[in-house]
């Protein structure tokens, strides 16, 4: 059975092995589940999917504050000292504003400003509740019977709501057929949603949590290593024919796997 945390699919790891038997495939579910929790227990987060976090922190006396999840999809509430801080909705106003995110991943960490004043000194005097991790927001789609969407920067992770692009009214998500007004996350396709009939042409916008490929992809390598690896328990090198020997590199992590994971990781700061 596939977990949230899973970073890549059975299906995906047999067909990069070569494998088409279905007898290993709880074996090779729980080694993903394994894989996919050391890469988030590597890199340092809690997971990379979309998600709400609240953070305590010291005020530093300063403007802006560091948050430790990234990248940041919006900023739900912020007290200083017990006092309720507003968004800064024009130029001139006091109130926060969220620094700016890379496009792609992996990103950098976001910095939490505030305008005409300041982080008052002091011990967890700073509440800040937000929604952050790797996200396509509002992404155009024709509803039909079934769409996929684009996953441009990696393979689809959860999904966070369907609008009506005229009206801004939230489709409701369902487990069974849709009517209309209503949509189904597809249980075939990886990123598919299925729409009623009564709803064909409609313009959509879609969000969705997504995998960053390169995290996607050293899961997968290190994945397939292991598997190998059942072939040669605790062997060091092997000898072919008493002409050639062949060494094998035995480490907790391969060092293609950590040259991908080292631009998602955070770094603790205090």
């Amino acid at each position: 059975m596939a977990m949230p945390s899973d970073l890549i699919t059975i299906k995906t790891l047999k067909a990069w092995n070569g494998l088409t038997a279905a007898t290993d495939d709880e074996t090779l579910g729980m080694l993903i589940s394994q894989i996919s929790r050391s890469v988030i227990s590597y890199i340092n987060r809690s997971t990379v999917l979309p998600r709400a976090y609240t953070e305590v922190l010291d005020g530093n006396g300063k403007g802006g504050l560091m948050l430790k999840n990234w990248p940041v999809q919006s900023i739900t509430s912020l007290t200083i000292d017990g006092q309720a801080i507003p968004a800064a909705k024009l130029f001139s106003d006091s109130g926060y504003l969220l620094g700016q995110a890379d496009p792609e991943p992996p990103g950098s960490r976001q910095v939490l400003l505030l305008r005409h004043r300041c982080f008052h000194r002091g011990l967890q005097n700073v509440t800040v509740t937000y929604q952050a991790g790797y996200q396509i927001r509002a992404e155009p789609v024709v509803a039909a019977a079934a769409v996929t969407v684009q996953q441009p920067f990696g393979a689809w992770g959860s999904d966070t709501g369907v609008v009506n692009a005229a009206t801004g009214a939230a489709l409701a998500k369902v487990a069974g057929a849709p009517t209309q007004g209503q949509y189904q996350l597809s249980t075939t396709v990886v990123g598919g949603y299925v729409f009623n009939a009564a709803d064909a042409g409609l313009n959509v916008l879609i969000s969705y949590g997504f995998i960053p490929a390169d995290l996607a992809e050293a899961t997968l390598e290190w994945a397939s290593e292991r598997l190998a690896y059942r072939q040669r328990i605790g062997q060091q090198s092997k000898t072919l024919g008493g002409q050639e020997t062949v060494s094998f590199a035995i480490t907790d992590m391969p060092k293609f796997v950590t040259a991908r994971l080292q631009q998602f990781c955070g770094v603790a700061t205090l």
